[in-house]
């Protein structure tokens, strides 16, 4: 392969991979963010971004120097596209890597109960029972001794 070709190849390689790690880096930092992984989300996010882009850079220099598919536009092609299932590969194991982040973030974090939950248990689980005229359920009260209830002398 003479130097244009090797050059025009390392070039749309590299191109590849920093927009691929650029969509990781931002859709990966909402990803873990919006659950609740704050500031430590982001930084996760960022470590597998820059662990994403060093090994797909050291893949894409490894393939840009084996001989295969040819020489001219027809070997330029063929590299390509090894070069693009590469990334492909390599970005669907940072996904996982991300997945499994989350996932260990959610079973580290305690249960806390979702927006409708709290609202539904405001209103329908009072701490203390409500008086006469609001908005809430009605105690509900055992039975008497005096009425035979649960209870036997």
């Amino acid at each position: 392969m003479d130097n244009d070709n090797y050059l025009m190849l390392l070039l749309a390689g590299v191109a590849v991979v920093v927009i691929d790690g650029q969509i990781l880096y931002q859709s990966g930092k909402r990803y873990l963010t919006n659950y609740g992984g704050g500031r430590s989300g982001a930084s996760l996010v960022r470590l597998v971004a820059v662990l994403f882009h060093l090994v797909a850079l050291g893949l894409l220099a490894l393939i840009t120097t084996i001989e295969f598919g040819g020489t001219g536009i027809q070997g330029m092609v063929a590299r390509l596209g090894v070069v693009l299932l590469v990334v492909a590969l390599v970005h669907a194991a940072a996904l996982g890597l991300l997945a499994r982040l989350r996932e260990n973030e959610q079973a580290e974090a305690p249960a806390a109960p979702a927006r409708g939950e709290r609202e539904r248990q405001a209103l329908y689980d009072p701490v203390v029972t409500p008086v006469a005229g609001q908005e809430g359920p009605e105690p509900e009260v055992s039975p008497g001794i005096e009425d035979r209830g649960p209870y036997r002398a």
